[in-house]
């Protein structure tokens, strides 16, 4: 009878972070620019097109929105979720890895 070993506690948790920050991460940012386009006076065909994308395009249409959408969000604040976000990203990614 061969023996599996079980992962260790550690490496639970950061293969759940691994997971689980991305979406947290991805429902943040297209909580702030569903926010934003909300409160921006745009045309209704350029309002709905970033909806479009932000929901069909999962990860990268909420990061191109706050990126190069016109977003009124803060220029530091914007930074701080994008660049955070970002880093967190990386870091459970490179921390589950080990």
């Amino acid at each position: 009878m061969s023996e599996i070993p079980l992962p260790s506690a550690l490496s639970i948790l950061l293969s759940l972070y691994g997971y689980l920050v991305p979406i947290m991460l991805y429902a943040a940012w297209s909580a702030l620019a569903f926010a934003d386009l909300g409160r921006r006076q745009l045309p209704k065909s350029v309002a709905i097109g970033w909806i479009l994308i932000v929901i069909l395009v999962p990860f990268i249409g909420a990061l191109s929105y706050h990126l190069v959408g016109g977003s009124t969000l803060p220029r530091a604040f914007r930074g701080v979720i994008v660049g955070g976000g970002l880093a967190c990203v990386a870091l459970a990614l490179v921390l589950g890895n080990l």
